[in-house]
């Protein structure tokens, strides 16, 4: 994670980058959706937070000297919402990529036996949900398809994130024991 006093050659601090990117990424999003939905508030200078966009506003917001995990996974709901897609890269292909794509299969899986993806996590109880998918995400974790990668990439069929990595990691992200 990020520190507040880690800066980039240019002496700004790397989360303050992260959160201006964010910003304008969500200005844009911002727009879309009151292009795509319109609300009927579209004539004012700035336009106002779009329903379908709340959750992101809120995590960029809330992540203020932080590194919030969940503007990812709120990006990703919205775009779906929005008629797009999302996709989720890196570079490598390691175990980060591997536990991200694993809990998004489970809120699509989760969604889509709930009556489909255009229905809002916030519609369903969100309770019996998050237990289900984070019991789905284990078994991907521990069975899916994404191990033989583990395994080239160290040498082992389990994820190469140590015990203090671990602890700090949001529960939606942790790899299995």
């Amino acid at each position: 994670m990020l520190e507040a006093d880690d800066a980039d050659r240019d002496g700004i601090p790397d989360i303050d980058i992260l959160i201006a990117l964010n910003i304008e990424a969500y200005c844009g999003m911002n727009a879309y959706a009151h292009a795509f939905s319109p609300t009927g508030n579209s004539n004012v200078e700035q336009l106002p937070v779009h329903p379908l966009v709340t959750k992101v506003y809120e995590a960029i917001h809330a992540s203020a000297s932080k590194m919030e995990h969940f503007v990812l996974d709120h990006v990703a709901t919205a775009c779906a919402r929005l008629g797009g897609g999302s996709t989720i890269f890196c570079k490598y292909d390691k175990d980060r990529t591997a536990i991200q794509v694993t809990f998004k299969a489970a809120q699509y899986i989760n969604q889509y036996m709930e009556g489909g993806l255009t229905q809002s996590n916030e519609t369903m109880s969100s309770s019996i949900m998050t237990s289900k998918i984070y019991a789905d995400v284990a078994l991907m974790r521990i069975h899916g398809t994404r191990l033989p990668i583990c395994d080239k990439n160290v040498g082992q069929s389990k994820y190469a994130f140590n015990l203090l990595q671990s602890k700090f990691m949001p529960d939606a992200l942790k790899p299995p024991p």
